[in-house]
């Protein structure tokens, strides 16, 4: 068997279904990009990539949960283009560009480059539907790492590799491996450990002990190096010992004080969405066999007929003309269809694409568990299938664990879905590929309809919509945003504030977590951790900053109305319905609001709520100390 590359003669068709992927990708990304600020926990790279450009350090200066890739290269961005929100939006989509690209030519080593094509240009849209998505995502940066430590391993499984390219190989794997950890440590502990014991056990098997070795030792040593250079670096800042505390233990303390905690949360989360669980269980086991006939076959994909041409260009008019017909044609129309149907009653839309997320976690899953199955019992796998073990091992890493942080959003889509539904384009000939090719443009028209009306939300704190997106801000740091005009009202007004009652030593804080005032009005919070998020300071910890709120009041806070109804709802989900630290923290923020003086009050869209901005008195600010760090 030849080895599973890409030929010559299929180079032309690959690289064009490369381009119609990015273009695609591109055009979707470009409707909403700039057009929020991601109010609510929205831009935590921006301001921590300010912050790190004024020399002020994660883990010593301030609490951070997680590893410091994401936040380095959101520094590189604003000290090479400028430092503006837009710099990092561009480069996230850059980021989002990349990752379609690899996940299409990963596909294209075993399916035609329009099966390819469609399959990742799908999977990229929909595992943007979680309205919480920023486009500057570190969940996103980490599936690009992991999927590049995946799509470099394959290669190791291709016929007649030498020892000398799979220690090139193994060494790629492993400095991508480690970038991944290093951005979010979840996904980036089961890819490193993943990939070593698949690609180690099939080239056992495959090729013999000798290139096995050389692949595992090239992995290791990268990855070795890669963990010691940055350990030098965190021991000679001295925040080596807070590092690994607070990515160890008190982040993880937030989101559980029992393994248990993570199966009932996800237990609870899937009673709430049985439904898209049902439809993922059957849409796996109605794509199964595909998955399996296309596996079974070894012979390379060939796109060197005009068939092949006129496909790509059919997958590059569906992408488009999705796109296109999503502003002529609502989604609500599929949901009063559905309402009229037999399921309607229990189903609509929303949730036969967020079945996605399910469909992703199962599908990899079962797949991985049957490829380990047949592996033992035949003692070794085909060279395909055993690529299609590593691409399953690879999609349910991403997927679990990102359950971990919560347990069913968008982003777990990734890798997952693009393989089966690749598999399903490819098995499927005649008029049976019509049925799919018509998913697959509802699937873009649906997220795209989504996006528009939801550019960004998170907690119930939602933005307007992308067509109210057409207001300049006056803040240096927003040029090149458009934004509705309330937001410019809002994020404007608040900045103002801060900076007529305050110096740039003074600290500023938020409830909750409006992290990106923190980075517009150059001031750190008053308060050790800039987010108190629920699942972000465990209990203990959230009461000690309630302490440091009081002991050192800021010059100006800022407080969004939230009833007691929501953060039940988080304590139920958090906390198995026991009472939070949060608690301590929103009585500490009341006591202050109580005694500064009320500024101006923004209505916040779509909660019926307001944000409050309060100024600390006068006659408080001599007696007022605490750091005084400036960025």
């Amino acid at each position: 068997m030849k080895a599973l590359g890409i030929r010559s003669s299929r180079t032309p068709v690959v690289f064009a279904g490369a381009c119609i992927t990015a273009v695609v990708t591109l055009a979707f990304l470009l409707l909403f990009w700039n057009r929020f600020v991601g109010l609510r926990s929205g831009e935590g790279g921006f301001s921590g990539g300010l912050m790190f450009l004024s020399g002020i350090m994660p883990y010593r200066d301030y609490y951070a949960p997680g590893p410091p890739l994401f936040l380095l290269q959101n520094a590189a961005v604003l000290a090479l283009f400028g430092k503006t929100m837009v710099a990092v939006r561009a480069a996230a989509v850059f980021e989002r560009l990349l990752l379609a690209v690899l996940l299409y030519t990963w596909l294209a080593r075993f399916f035609k480059a329009g099966n390819a094509a469609l399959a990742a240009i799908v999977t990229m849209v929909v595992s943007t539907l979680d309205l919480s998505d920023p486009v500057n995502s570190y969940n996103h940066f980490t599936i690009l790492m992991a999927v590049a430590a995946g799509f470099a391993s394959s290669f190791a499984l291709d016929e007649n590799r030498t020892i000398r390219s799979l220690l090139a190989i193994g060494a790629t794997a492993g400095a991508f491996s480690f970038f991944c950890i290093a951005t979010k440590q979840t996904i980036g502990l089961a890819i490193s450990v993943a990939l070593p014991i698949i690609i180690g056990a099939c080239l056992l098997q495959l090729e013999g002990l000798r290139k096995a070795v050389a692949y595992l030792g090239a992995f290791a040593a990268a990855w070795c190096v890669s963990l010691a250079l940055l350990f030098a670096w965190f021991i000679r800042l001295g925040i080596l010992r807070a590092f690994l505390r607070q990515i160890f233990v008190t982040g993880p303390a937030a989101k559980s004080s029992h393994p248990i905690d993570f199966l009932n949360r996800t237990i609870f989360v899937m009673r709430d969405m049985r439904y898209e669980a049902i439809i993922a269980l059957i849409t796996v086991l109605f794509c199964w066999r595909a998955v399996q006939r296309t596996a079974k076959s070894d012979v390379e994909p060939r796109d060197v007929n005009l068939a092949s041409r006129f496909q790509l260009l059919g997958v590059f008019l569906l992408g488009a003309g999705a796109i296109a017909l999503s502003f002529k044609v609502s989604y609500h129309s599929l949901d009063d269809f559905l309402l009229t149907a037999p399921v309607g009653p229990f189903i609509n839309s929303y949730q036969i694409v967020r079945s996605l997320i399910y469909f992703a976690l199962f599908s990899s899953a079962l797949l991985g568990l049957f490829y380990f199955f047949l592996y033992f019992r035949r003692k070794g796998l085909s060279r395909r299938q055993s690529q299609f073990l590593l691409f399953s091992a690879v999609s349910f890493s991403v997927a679990f664990m990102l359950s971990l942080s919560y347990p069913a959003f968008e982003a777990m889509s990734i890798p997952g879905v693009a393989l089966f539904l690749a598999a399903l384009l490819e098995d499927t000939v005649g008029w049976r590929k019509w049925p799919v090719y018509a998913v697959c443009g509802a699937l873009i028209m649906f997220e795209v309809q989504v996006k528009l009306d939801h550019p960004f939300g998170f907690a119930g704190w939602g933005e307007p919509p992308v067509a109210l997106a057409n207001q300049t801000s006056t803040l240096p740091e927003l040029k090149g945003m458009l934004l509705p005009a309330s937001t410019v009202k809002l994020v404007d007004g608040t900045v103002h504030i801060i900076q007529q009652n305050s110096l740039p030593g003074d600290t500023i804080f938020s409830y909750p977590e409006f992290g990106v005032f923190y980075g517009l009005s150059h001031r750190m919070p008053a308060t050790f951790s800039g987010s108190h998020n629920i699942d972000v300071v465990p209990d203990a910890f959230a009461r000690e900053e309630a302490a440091r709120l009081l002991l050192h009041p800021p010059a100006v806070l800022i407080y969004g109305s939230e009833t007691d109804r929501f953060l039940i709802g988080q304590e139920i989900l958090w906390r198995n319905s026991k009472p939070s630290g949060l608690r301590d923290v929103l009585a500490a923020v009341k006591t202050l609001a109580a005694q500064y003086q009320l500024v101006d009050k923004f209505t916040s869209y779509g909660r019926g709520g307001f944000i409050y901005v309060y100024v600390r008195p006068a006659s408080w600010r001599s007696s007022a100390t605490g750091p005084r760090m400036t960025f």
